[in-house]
């Protein structure tokens, strides 16, 4: 039975196999056996299906590989579709629960030799069958969020929320939509999966009629089923001039170690196992990361290719942000950018959040502050905020990545805050040059007055992904940190990260706290788990123009999914001795570096600095029995020390 284009402009197709035992989810057969990798794979697709079929004002479609195996009645003249109520009937036979609208679904046999020619194939089939949007989602990504599902139609359809154009600009599109409404050159929308792939492939018809042999060419030679094929697809992508949409990552499941995420995406039973960070606590931390403009250009910056200055939130929005977020609990704000001070309202933010609301405030910030400017952030700090000064080691090597007289200039925005009474913690990134660097720089900070030194490691992320010699090994790391803790306990000077480490061994650690009791706000209202992920549309877990914070706090479905992931999904951190000192560390560290050396991403990729924090936590769990003050002692109760960035 087709189904005309009238009817429904969105297809919504569903890539599948026949469910026969043997022949589906190999990788996992080793354990599952065939058919509990069958079982598996039919869980999947079930699901996947029910949530496909929920979907307003679409066309579900399951497109068919190894249709043969049962053949499909013949599809009406010139349309490509069939009824797919006898593939819907085996299902349900291998374990499927019936799907509630099965009557809606139709069929569409794959053709093609690769899942990129399959997919070509598909496309074409369907806008010659008149629907202007199709939208190609894989059947192995559990609990895959219908609104990711929705936001692929709304958005190809121009028909999303608030505008196709606000959209565009926040989905980290390479291109944008012209001011007179002229026509696009064409676009696609990416779910990027967390192994490399992609869940989700969409496009419309203007698109394919435009560019629709260069698509097929572009997904016939992606490397389907590796690390590198988003990548692929988006660099291709952007070479053809098409606009690029990206949804936020989910996961697939191929690997045994995938099940354990499995099963608490898709619980068999309510009493599974629960969440991170579940039941939901207040907030305790906000990263306000109030601006991507910056006057530097560091070759080190993750933030250095986010979008700058147009659609930042207002004075007013940010208020609203802050009094939502005090709302939730919020005892802790950290402004972060960029440069904050590039925005003339940020002492004024802060005065709202430390006078108003009575809650602690830092800022990040690099290079010269004026006297002036150090005396008001006192005064409108009220002995509630602390300011975090970058620097990058000696004056030679922070000027050869933050430019000349930066050193200079940082030196004397210290001296200005400690004269206003204020008590500045000076950041350094981890650098190949800087490690060499750091004892002499701890004592020309003590001799400033600088009492606290946070060292942060190089993020894989932006510009260090395109100079992986500034990214030191994990041998020199341990080094120069050995050689810094025992300068400072020498000179008096708090390395915050040990102190951070210590009081990690009184209590098991699982991951991070962000996205469970910590959050970040981008300059354009979206919200993210971790302040690094800023600006990736990957990580988006909810837009503050679109909705309240306590519902993005409580429904997102990124939150969910991580959530839902621990540590010890790593295979390399079950059998580790320190894993609940250390919780795995940080997982956006993990990705963005497997990303950058092309191997499976996402929250169950390794930590990359594993060789230089398991031994620091081996001898800090040697001595955690003896009391020797100095670092262990180090940090007042009343302010939250780092754990990460």
């Amino acid at each position: 039975m087709p189904v005309s284009a009238g009817e429904s402009l969105c297809a919504v197709v569903v890539m599948a196999r026949e469910p026969a035992v043997g022949e589906v989810k190999t990788r996992l057969a080793a354990s599952l056996g065939e058919a509990g990798a069958r079982a598996a794979y039919v869980r999947l697709l079930g699901d996947t299906m029910a949530r496909v079929e929920r979907l307003a004002g679409v066309q579900p479609i399951v497109a068919l590989r190894d249709a043969g195996a049962s053949p499909a009645p013949e599809p009406a003249a010139g349309a490509a579709l069939s009824d797919a109520g006898a593939f819907l009937e085996r299902l349900v036979a291998a374990g499927a629960p019936p799907l509630a609208g099965a009557g809606r679904w139709r069929q569409l046999a794959q053709r093609g030799d690769g899942l990129g020619a399959r997919l070509a194939a598909v496309f074409a089939s369907l806008f010659a069958a008149g629907f202007r949007v199709v939208v190609i989602v894989n059947s192995d990504s559990p609990a895959l969020p219908e609104e990711y599902l929705s936001q692929a139609c709304a958005i190809l359809g121009g028909e999303a929320a608030d505008g196709a154009g606000a959209a565009r600009r926040s989905s980290g599109s390479a291109a944008g939509p012209t001011s007179d409404g002229a026509a696009r050159a064409g676009e696609l929308v990416l779910g990027p999966a967390a192994d490399g792939g992609y869940y989700l492939i969409g496009t419309d018809a203007g698109t394919w009629r435009r560019h629709g042999d260069a698509l097929a060419e572009l997904l016939a030679s992606t490397p389907m089923g590796t690390p590198s094929a988003l990548d692929f697809t988006e660099r291709a992508a952007r070479v053809l001039g098409l606009e690029l949409h990206t949804l936020p990552l989910w996961i697939d499941v191929d690997e045994v170690s995938d099940l354990p995420l499995l099963d608490r995406l898709l619980p068999r039973a309510t009493a599974g196992e629960k969440p991170r960070g579940e039941p939901l606590e207040g907030l305790r931390e906000i990263y306000l990361h109030v601006t991507n403009r910056c006057r530097l250009s560091c070759p080190h910056c993750y933030n250095i290719a986010n979008p700058r200055g147009v659609g930042e939130l207002s004075t007013h929005e940010w208020r609203d942000v802050i009094d939502q977020c005090v709302g939730l609990g919020a005892g802790s704000f950290v402004f972060i950018g960029g440069d904050p001070f590039l925005r003339d309202d940020l002492l004024p933010l802060v005065d709202h959040i430390t006078g108003l609301h009575g809650r602690k405030s830092r800022i990040f910030f690099n290079g010269r502050l004026a006297a002036g400017t150090a005396r008001e952030m006192a005064r409108v700090g009220r002995g509630l905020l602390r300011p975090l000064v970058s620097l990058d080691g000696t004056s030679e090597v922070n000027d050869s990545l933050r430019g000349a007289g930066n050193f200079d200039d940082t030196v004397a925005s210290i001296r200005h805050l400690v004269a206003a009474g204020l008590d500045p913690v000076v950041n350094t990134v981890t650098l190949s040059s800087v490690l060499p660097t750091l004892p002499e720089m701890a004592r020309l900070l003590t001799a400033e007055g600088v009492g606290r030194l946070h060292l942060i490691f190089p993020h894989r992320r932006g510009g260090v992904a395109a100079h992986p010699d500034l990214v030191p090994s994990g041998v020199e790391m341990v080094a120069a940190l050995r050689e810094l803790v025992r300068v400072a306990a020498d000179i008096g000077l708090t390395v915050d990260n040990v102190a951070s480490w210590r009081r990690r061994l009184a209590a098991p650690q699982d991951f991070c706290t962000c996205g469970c009791r910590d959050l970040a706000v981008d300059p354009f209202g979206k919200v993210h788990a971790c302040t690094i992920t800023c600006g990736d549309p990957a990580f988006v877990a909810g837009d503050l123009r679109r909705q309240d914070l306590e519902t993005i706090w409580r429904t997102s479905p990124s939150l969910r999914l991580l959530r839902s992931a621990h540590a010890r999904d790593r295979a390399e951190c079950v059998a580790c001795p320190v894993v609940d000192a250390c919780g795995g560390e940080c997982w956006m560290q993990a990705h963005y570096a497997a990303r950058a050396e092309a191997r499976p991403a996402g929250y169950a990729a390794p930590f990359p600095y594993c060789d230089f924090i398991r031994p620091m936590f081996e001898e800090l769990i040697a001595e955690h029995a003896v009391a020797d003050g100095g670092q262990a002692a180090a940090g007042e109760a009343d302010y939250a020390l780092f754990d990460c960035i």
